[in-house]
């Protein structure tokens, strides 16, 4: 019962992640798609099988620059925090293991079950909120564009945006709030 009720005075995803976005000025139309992408569907398009991600985050690991100031080693993607980005450069620099995180990741990209009608749900939700209130570089007229090449591509995973990715060089992984937790 008091998660029920807990969970009531949660705010919606998009109106949660309006107010995480204000501490990434650069973040970009491209960038918003792909958190709420991340948050309704999680990392399984990044999954193939292991080896891939094995790689992927040796090559990662291996060139990470020390964390900024600012960097948190964790991003609730989602308000209740079922959705979570963990930051490399905080991760590795804390000495955190690279083969547990490795598993958490593609633990969770087997076990999440995605909507896409909640992530279409959510974008929608986005542009009529940004019709409204445009937010730093997140416009209607941006995520109406957005939508109309997505749309034509069937919403598929997208890279950060060039702005985004010159601040903030993003390195991370998205794993499940509950799976985080029970590794902890």
């Amino acid at each position: 019962m008091t998660l029920a009720v807990a969970a009531c005075f949660l705010p919606s995803l998009c109106a949660y992640a309006l107010v995480q976005w204000k501490t990434t000025p650069q973040m970009r139309i491209q960038d918003a798609y792909k958190w709420l992408y991340q948050a309704t569907l999680g990392g399984e398009h990044a999954v193939r099988d292991e080896q891939g991600p094995r790689r992927w985050l040796e090559r990662e690991w291996a060139a990470l620059t020390p964390p900024g100031a600012q960097e948190p080693e964790l991003v609730r993607l989602t308000p209740d925090g079922s959705v979570l980005r963990v930051n490399l450069r905080p991760y590795k620099s804390a000495g955190r293991d690279r083969d547990l995180l490795l598993a958490l990741f593609v633990m969770s990209a087997e076990r999440f079950r995605g909507e896409r009608g909640r992530f279409l749900k959510e974008w929608r939700s986005l542009g009529q909120l940004l019709r409204r209130r445009p937010q730093a570089h997140l416009t209607f007229a941006a995520w109406t564009s957005f939508d109309r090449s997505m749309s034509a591509r069937g919403f598929p995973a997208v890279h950060h945006s060039p702005e985004y990715e010159k601040a903030y060089q993003p390195a991370y992984r998205v794993v499940l709030g509950e799976l985080w937790a029970d590794a902890r």
